[in-house]
């Protein structure tokens, strides 16, 4: 819906971000007629408001136009005020207005502090409403006054309109639930699946977004995080003090403030000397509490079991920290490097690599990749989907890149895939994970996809029980044991 709205300015600011744009248009609008005036409290016929409208509060007032706004395709915010609670006359007029008038706010720059740059919605739009106290008839009620609902842009459609934040909230109660769920360990995505369940509402139809949730946790951990960090290096030092093997490192930021750590035990470092040829470094998963990227360096022995290598925390993934990361991890293993190493993809861990492990061939792993293709091809191979993954599998498998790319292109043209993006990307990194590509290089059975699916299932046990930052450190400990009295167990067999 677009429409013109034009008139005289009426200079009406509530906050400096408004000066200079906002267009509230007097005349074009409905005024005030005196023997139109209607009492309309909670009556469901009044769906528009209209002058003389009554609201016995101003919240009230607020709260009808809200939902009108939502049901028209915008939300609204407070605006102007005249008069001030408790002073004379009180409060005697409010303003509210589309969530896109005013004009974008001219941001102080502000050299310690990040900009985000993040585009501005409002375009001076003039629609509004308003609302005056009148003392008339007794007890203090608010009548509509003035009210445009003219827009220079386009109103959203109703599956599009629930995602403005004015309609995103997080109840109390839901926002202890997301607590409890964090701190058993449950992934972002897995609550919200939960919470839909529990809610009887479709895919996408909560109140909020994964996005607000994960704002709900950051404000968690940083509730937390500085009582966090304490305990978690007192942990590592700890576990130095009674095992001088253990290994750790950490970054301290300008604010005193944990920002990197990563650590390994003496017998990962031991099995990474005796099977260390090939390894994998898992940087896809969160310490889901805090929301910090989580870094896991996994190794296969010689009875082709994960063993547990390194892990490290990040405040965040960049080609910075990850260089850390990198080095941090060649300090443990005496600047032994790997002959292979697989990832997941990811333009800074590709960087960071070549930079700090050169002689070390880099490849995709294959799990991670798989792992994507539901969401990638299910809608649109649909009934195919199955058939073409079985038909992905085969070519990954295939001995000779003569046969691969044969097999690739009729694989595109079979399925109609020529302008798929994903199909394009990954034909473009074929050489970092297709079997034909990397037979020539040790890879210790890791590139399989049986392997692989057995290296992700020992990651997600690892993590399964994390809660605190502390206690993750702790888990390493059992889990090294389990994995050194099997072998011992190997052993004796053998």
């Amino acid at each position: 819906m677009m429409s013109e709205d034009t008139g005289p300015l009426l200079v009406v600011y509530d906050d400096p971000s408004d000066q200079q744009s906002l267009s509230l248009d007097e005349t074009g609008s409905t005024e005030e007629s005196p023997d139109e005036t209607r009492l309309s409290l909670d009556s469901s016929n009044d769906a528009t408001p209209y002058i003389g409208q009554r609201f016995p509060t101003h919240d009230s007032a607020y709260e009808f136009y809200s939902e009108f706004a939502k049901r028209c395709g915008f939300s609204i915010r407070r605006h102007r005020t005249e008069g001030k609670d408790g002073i004379g006359k009180g409060l005697t007029r409010r303003y509210f207005v589309c969530h896109r008038a005013g004009s974008t706010p001219i941001k102080t720059p502000n050299e310690n502090k990040p900009q985000r740059n993040r585009k501005s919605s409002r375009c001076g739009c003039q629609a509004y409403m308003r609302i005056s106290k009148t003392l008339e008839l007794g007890p203090p009620e608010w009548r509509v006054t003035g009210f445009a609902n003219h827009h220079n842009h386009e109103l959203l459609e109703p599956n599009q309109v629930r995602f403005l934040p004015a309609y995103r909230t997080i109840s109390e109660i839901d926002k202890g639930r997301i607590l409890m769920y964090a701190k058993s360990g449950i992934s972002v995505q897995q609550m919200m699946r939960l919470m839909e369940l529990e809610k009887g509402v479709e895919p996408g139809y909560l109140p909020f977004t994964e996005k607000d949730v994960r704002n709900l946790l950051q404000s968690f951990r940083k509730l937390d995080h500085e009582e966090e960090s304490i305990d978690l290096l007192r942990m590592c030092r700890n576990i130095k003090e009674k095992d001088p093997n253990f290994k750790f490192e950490y970054v301290i930021d300008s604010n005193n403030r944990l920002e990197n750590i990563a650590w390994s035990y003496a017998s990962s470092i031991q099995a990474y000397d005796t099977f260390g040829d090939a390894v994998v470094f898992d940087t896809t998963h969160r310490l889901t509490a805090f929301d910090m990227p989580l870094g896991i360096w996994v190794g296969i022995n010689n009875y082709g079991m994960p063993c547990f290598l390194s892990c490290v925390l990040l405040r965040e993934e960049n080609l910075r920290s990850i260089t850390w990361a990198l080095k941090a991890f060649m300090g443990f293993m005496n600047g032994k490097a790997p002959q292979t190493i697989l990832t997941d993809q990811n333009v800074c861990l590709k960087d960071a690599i070549a930079m700090e492990l050169p002689t070390t061939k880099h490849a995709l792993c294959i799990w991670m990749i798989v792992a994507k293709f539901p969401s990638w091809f299910n809608a649109i191979l649909g009934e195919r989907y199955n058939e073409w993954k079985s038909e992905f599998c085969r070519l990954y498998n295939l001995e000779s890149i003569e046969d691969f790319e044969i097999g690739w292109r009729d694989m595109v043209n079979s399925f109609g895939l020529h302008t798929n993006r994903h199909i394009a990307n990954l034909y473009s990194l074929r050489s970092l994970w297709a079997l034909p590509f990397l037979r020539s290089h040790f890879f210790a059975g890791m590139a399989t996809i049986g392997q692989s699916k057995a290296i992700n299932a020992f990651i997600q046990r690892f993590l399964s029980a994390q809660t605190r930052l502390a206690q993750f450190i702790e888990q390493g400990s059992p889990q090294l044991k389990l994995f050194l009295s099997r072998k011992k167990h190997l052993d004796e067999v053998d």
